[in-house]
């Protein structure tokens, strides 16, 4: 999720990487959400794994921040739980190409509750992913569902990435066709992956 100002930042060039808390697996082209759309698709040039404390203010530039101390800034605001030991994964892009998509695009057409429905009826699920999925169905919109069990309606990448695996799961079992007979939700390759750097111990 970008806000409307890192979007037309990215838009423009001027912003060419994303960073995120955690060490995670990206695909080789991802969906920008943004204003409650799919707002681009970006080719990934490379991924890097660091340590907080080891980000430089080229990490910053090229996140679209005057510096690193404007980005550290940020990154606290909205990851409370970010330290200087924590690892974040620096996503630089390549070929960014807009989009004005509606969100249900990104799992098959399908409109999010209607997967969670689905998936809550019909996949084994952890006890988290039932969480999430529940949240989803209970509130019909996945920025209330993060408001409601996070505090902040920016956080739903944990609800978007099991919604996605909901979708595939769905699909591989012929189970997506009682929903309207959506595709499948991931429209980023999940084969072959390239300049993947190993996280920090």
């Amino acid at each position: 999720m970008l806000s409307s100002r890192f979007l037309d930042a990215l838009l423009r060039g001027e912003k060419r990487s994303t960073i995120r808390p955690g060490a995670l697996k990206v695909a080789e082209e991802v969906y920008i959400h943004s204003r409650g759309v799919i707002a681009a698709a970006a080719k990934v040039e490379r991924v890097v794994y660091k340590r907080v404390r080891d980000l430089t203010d080229e990490d910053a530039r090229m996140d679209g921040f005057g510096s690193l101390e404007e980005l550290l800034a940020e990154l606290k605001r909205r990851y409370r739980r970010l330290g200087p030991d924590s690892i974040v994964t620096v996503v630089v892009f390549g070929e960014v190409r807009p989009l004005n998509e509606p969100e249900e695009t990104a799992y098959g057409g399908m409109r999010p509750e209607q997967i969670a429905r689905l998936a809550l009826k019909r996949l084994r699920l952890s006890r988290r992913e039932r969480e999430l999925l529940e949240a989803v169905a209970k509130y019909k919109s996945i920025r209330r569902a993060a408001a409601a069990l996070f505090g902040d309606p920016q956080e739903r990448r944990a609800i978007r990435e099991t919604l996605k695996r909901a979708a595939r799961e769905l699909r591989r079992g012929g189970l997506a066709e009682e929903a309207g007979g959506a595709e499948e939700a991931e429209g980023a390759s999940e084969g072959r992956r390239k300049g993947r750097e190993r996280p920090p111990r």
